[in-house]
This record gives C-alpha cells, sequence and structure tokens, in this order.
C-alpha cells in the first residue's frame, strides 16, 4: 500500500510539474478525476475534463457547458489500470465561487467492472460478477 502511495504522489508531482510548463488550465482535487485538464468552449465554459484518476485516467463530459452557482450534470467513463478494468458513471458539479477561485463540489454513481469480476466469473461465484453502483463525492479547484 505505501508504494502505491508513493507512486501515485510521484506521478501528481510530475503531472504538477508539466502543467506548471503550459498555460493550459489544472484541475485538482478528490474525486473521480484528481489531476486533470478541462476543456472549454468559446465562452469560457467548461465542457469536458480529462485526467489522471485514483487507479486510472478518466474523462467527463457535461451535458451543457459548466455554469457558476447552478448544478451540472455530467457522464463519465474511464480506465482502471489496477484492477484491470472500467469505471462508469453519472453525476452532477457545483462551482462554488469563492474570492479568487471556483471550489467545484462534486456527487456521482459509478460502476466499476474488471478483472476481479472475470476472476468471479470462472470460478462460479456469479455474486461478485454483478458491478453494482457506489456513491462517489468530490471537491476540487481549477487554477
Amino acid at each position: 500500500m505505501k508504494k502505491l502511495v508513493l507512486v501515485l504522489c510521484v506521478v501528481l508531482v510530475i503531472s504538477f510539474a508539466f502543467s506548471m510548463e503550459q498555460s493550459r488550465p489544472t484541475w485538482l482535487g478528490w474525486d473521480t478525476i484528481v489531476f486533470g485538464w478541462p476543456q472549454f468552449d468559446a465562452m469560457g465554459q467548461m465542457t469536458k475534463l480529462s485526467g489522471i484518476s485514483i487507479v486510472g485516467y478518466s474523462w467527463r463530459t457535461y451535458f451543457n457547458p459548466v455554469v457558476r452557482n447552478q448544478v451540472n450534470f455530467y457522464w463519465e467513463a474511464g480506465v482502471q489500470l489496477l484492477s484491470l478494468g472500467v469505471q462508469a458513471g453519472v453525476g452532477l458539479t457545483y462551482p462554488l465561487p469563492l474570492e479568487n477561485i471556483d471550489l467545484y463540489l462534486s456527487g456521482s454513481i459509478n460502476i466499476t467492472w474488471g478483472a476481479v469480476q472475470l476472476r468471479n466469473a470462472f470460478r462460479g461465484n456469479w455474486v461478485g460478477v454483478v458491478p453494482w453502483p457506489y456513491p462517489g463525492f468530490g471537491v476540487a479547484i481549477i487554477f
């Protein structure tokens, strides 16, 4: 477990260093996407987000451009490297404006299906094969 935390910290530090060299905005938080890069439309509103998740890489697409002080709905998908699986979900984000930044509060329902479920299927344990939805909560900022 300590090695996993160390590898995650090294990846985040390297990613942070590369993002500081570029002028593109960076998403940082404790959410499905821990460290990522938002995409904006012509009016400067976020429409997509992609980046490193806790155990893989995820993509998030908002149904409409993100509006401050309003609930914004999205769907997301990703690959999980540790479980050799895929993740999908739907959720909502509420951008809360603070003095200099926006604080993004998120909630989601996700489903993960991977190698563990496949192994259980081959062993005849069908209880562990069905992916169960689980809630997710997050907080993040863009800088």
